[in-house]
């Protein structure tokens, strides 16, 4: 063998095992970015991942979100919103939404959904504004979370939209 052709193999073979090393000291990595967000989504991360997460379709009307489901959304130009969405979403997406009757207490609630998606919610009819929101990247199962003040008793209407995927996996829990 050449000594040009050998120095090309040991090359060759050395970028190999640098990037096989990169490869493996980044797989720790994975959720890094799970402890860089503005607030903490371990539980949701953890609701998401249950294998029993309930299903519901669009338009689901609850007694009550007891923390997450995993929701059917529609293909959004077939989609007949409740009350209008905040932005206009894309025809070639997917949206829906889910209603539930209310929260035990006053205060900040916050609703993440496993990809990226507009969120808007609405008390009794009315939209509310988001208190503070992030869009997650390097989080794996986490696309977005926004945060709302709500009052109890009232009826709470969750509309998702922009959603690329017919299925999102959406939290709802008190803000810690």
């Amino acid at each position: 063998m050449s000594t040009s052709r050998a120095l090309f193999f040991v090359t060759l073979l050395s970028a190999v095992a640098r990037l096989a090393s990169a490869e493996g000291a980044g797989q720790g990595d994975a959720t890094a970015g799970c402890d860089r967000l503005s607030w903490s989504l371990a539980s949701e991360r953890e609701w998401f991942s249950d294998p029993k997460l309930a299903r519901r379709v669009s338009g689901a009307r609850l007694r009550k979100i007891d923390r997450a489901v995993e929701l059917a959304l529609q293909p959004t130009r077939e989609t007949h919103f409740f009350l209008p969405p905040e932005r206009q979403p894309s025809p070639n997406s997917y949206s829906g939404e889910v209603a539930f009757f209310g929260v035990p207490k006053p205060g900040l609630y916050q609703v993440t959904v496993s990809d990226v998606a507009s969120i808007d919610v609405f008390e009794n009819g009315a939209r509310l504004k988001r208190v503070a929101q992030m869009r997650v990247e390097n989080c794996p199962g986490i696309g977005r979370s926004a945060r709302f003040d709500l009052a109890p008793g009232d009826l709470v209407l969750v509309e998702l939209t922009d959603a690329a995927k017919n299925s999102i996996k959406v939290a709802f829990a008190e803000a810690h």
